[in-house]
């Protein structure tokens, strides 16, 4: 499952079971792509809200001269950084 199908929601899997959760809000973002680099998690946040909000791989890809593979790495890591934060706050 991607973002582009989710239209501001996160798909988390835990499980077997697929939850939609709004997504994250600017600081939740920021603390889990713990970056020294501002500019780079602001190039990550707009991609994923891009993708978020129903554009395609190739579209994002165009607006930073990325690759559709390394926007699909993005956005599986960020998926990831989600589950696993979700995890940690209900246990």
């Amino acid at each position: 499952m991607n973002l582009s199908l989710c239209k501001g929601k996160v798909p988390v899997f835990i499980g077997d079971q697929v939850q939609l959760v709004p997504f994250p809000e600017r600081k939740e973002f920021d603390l889990m792509f713990k970056s020294n680099s501002k500019a780079l998690r602001e190039k990550y946040w707009n991609i994923l809200k891009m993708r978020s909000e129903g554009h395609t791989l190739q579209s994002v890809g165009g607006t930073y001269t990325l690759t559709r593979e390394r926007i699909r790495q993005i956005e599986a890591r960020f998926l990831r950084k989600v589950a696993t934060s979700l995890r940690t706050d209900s246990l």
